[in-house]
């Protein structure tokens, strides 16, 4: 009986687990200042009072976000400019 429920259990979980995949650190590092801006523009327009404290929050999470992977890069040694 326990063999028959670890055969079941052992094929219910995958072999091969997947490796996410992810973007390369500058093309992180361009989605995060585009996330940036988006929100900064977001609040600039946005009309509803109860959104500007979310505008607010979207603005500080999104800089937090491009100020970390800049750090990064940096502590990994790759150069990144906005304008190359």
């Amino acid at each position: 009986m326990k063999t028959v429920l670890m055969n079941f259990a052992y094929g219910l979980v995958p072999q091969e687990l997947p490796v996410p995949k992810y973007q390369p650190l500058p093309e992180q590092i361009e989605q995060a200042r585009q996330e940036w801006l988006n929100a900064q523009n977001y609040y600039n327009n946005v009309s509803d009072v109860d959104l500007i404290d979310y505008a607010a929050y979207m603005i500080k999470a999104a800089e937090k976000k491009y100020t970390y992977l800049l750090k990064r890069a940096r502590r990994e040694g790759i150069h990144y400019s906005p304008f190359s």
